[in-house]
């Protein structure tokens, strides 16, 4: 692959899957002014019960897409195919579950509009499977467009319907929680076409039960995995509002934290799109050439952390009109260095998902979610929303750590990164970007330009100098 498709591919997995999040940015405006709480209320817990099952409903089964994929690369489309059937019965079971619970749980109750409510609210749980196979076909066969191009369309139409039914029909959560039906119901038909006609993937039964009783053995660890990520992205808000801290609060933090996930766009989108480099070099036992990806990709998350941190006062200013949400920019510039090892986690996983040993997944996500519970409800109580900025960094970060306390990792990231006491020094150098970044905030805008310019510089030469190109 070459450098410009390394980049071409980064914009449509990082920059163009945004184009939606800002097109919702100018609605809010013209919708804000004909909700209210009560709708925002009842869409927050729908769509808090549906992100929860659209996590579990794929069991872990997608474990075995990739892996196929490289393993059987002219008849890997009759795993998927298993794997389609398998996620398409699963996601049909959890959507019938998420309805019952949202009818004992939603205001509206057994009646018919909480019922049709339930049932809208599901569709995402009903319908995930297509795009979860597209999600990781596109990527494999480099091929970003039909992915990113689907998805958008899909998220723009969800919008412009919910507009309608909010600005013009003044039917409040409806047209919020419309906005995911109708995105859903589009991009599942669309890739009925790509995935089922082109790829000629479409769902098989499979009748060896000893080989699916395998798949599972491999997938179903991956369940509390995914659910880790829930836990580290929403566990503090489910704490805050449990240990009683205002929603004033609760909002600030949750701006903030919007806001501060932009840091790591670039990052996963970069991480996407070498994903065919990061398989090869390992599996070929290329172990240089997997450690100099893994440094393009902490580098760029690194900077990519410093230069939105220093500049989120403009940002702020640029994007945010309303002065009570404007409170969040200190808590923006923290959190945007949570995520900023996910590079780590994907060069950590990457080999755990090659050699099937999905039980170790438990400790890169999983653990590190329990432990931002733990930290939440230990400390929340005592210093408010504050201690959920800290508690939610502190438990991202933790995944550094985990090399030195399991032994599957201590060895793993031993082979590959050579010395695994280089972590700490990427600790001591995220703990100084994260310093300086927030001194450099209040900087006169020509010394971040000039900041800026010397970041790009970095970047450059730390691509030459480690022959990256070659890899590409």
């Amino acid at each position: 692959m070459s450098t410009r498709k390394i980049v071409t591919n980064t914009i449509y997995y990082g920059v163009v899957p945004k184009l939606s999040m800002l097109l919702s940015i100018v609605m809010l405006p013209l919708t804000t002014p004909f909700l209210t709480t009560f709708d925002y209320g009842v869409y927050g817990v729908l769509t808090s019960y549906t992100s929860l099952f659209v996590s579990v409903a794929p069991l872990g089964l997608h474990v075995h897409l990739t892996n196929s994929y490289f393993e059987l690369p002219r008849h890997y489309n009759l795993v998927w195919g298993r794997v389609l059937l398998m996620i398409l019965l699963s996601s049909l079971f959890f959507g019938l579950v998420n309805i019952v619970i949202l009818l004992f749980t939603l205001p509206m109750g057994f009646s018919l509009e909480g019922m049709a409510l339930s049932v809208v609210g599901s569709m995402p749980i009903f319908l995930l499977a297509n795009g979860l196979l597209a999600q990781h076909i596109f990527p494999l066969v480099e091929r970003p467009r039909h992915l990113v191009f689907t998805n958008l369309l899909g998220a723009i139409l969800g919008m412009l319907v919910s507009f309608v039914l909010i600005w013009w029909f003044r039917l409040g959560y409806w047209g919020l929680i419309s906005s995911g039906f109708v995105s859903t119901i589009f991009t599942f038909t669309v890739f009925v076409k790509y995935v089922w006609h082109d790829f000629n993937i479409r769902p098989i039964w499979d009748h060896n039960r000893r080989r699916v009783r395998r798949m599972f053995q491999i997938a179903l660890p991956l369940v509390p995995h995914t659910l880790g990520f829930v836990l580290l992205t929403s566990s503090a808000r489910i704490v805050m509002s449990q240990c009683q801290v205002s929603y004033d609060d609760i909002g600030l933090f949750s701006h903030g934290a919007a806001m501060g996930d932009y840091a790591v766009v670039i990052t996963s989108a970069l991480a996407m799109a070498l994903m065919p480099q990061i398989q090869r070099t390992y599996r070929q036992a290329d172990f240089s050439a997997y450690r100099r990806l893994y440094f393009l990709c902490q580098t760029v998350a690194l900077l990519t952390s410093f230069l939105i941190c220093i500049w989120m006062p403009e940002l702020y200013g640029l994007l945010i009109r309303n002065e009570s949400l404007a409170k969040s920019c200190d808590i923006a510039s923290l959190l945007c260095f949570a995520n900023v090892v996910y590079s780590l986690y994907v060069f950590m996983s990457a080999p755990a998902f090659i050699k099937k040993n999905t039980m170790q997944l438990l400790w890169l996500v999983f653990v590190p979610g329990i432990l931002n519970i733990v930290l939440c409800y230990t400390f929340v109580p005592l210093y408010g929303y504050r201690a959920a900025i800290w508690s939610t960094i502190v438990s991202y970060w933790s995944q550094l750590m985990i090399p030195f306390v399991v032994g599957y990792y201590r060895r793993s990231v031993h082979e590959w990164l050579g010395n695994r006491w280089l972590i700490i020094l990427v600790l001591m150098v995220i703990i100084a970007d994260l310093l300086i970044a927030n001194e450099a905030m209040q900087l006169a805008i020509w010394l971040k330009l000039l900041l800026t310019l010397l970041s790009g510089g970095l970047l450059a030469l730390f691509y030459t100098r480690t022959h990256l190109s070659q890899l590409l």
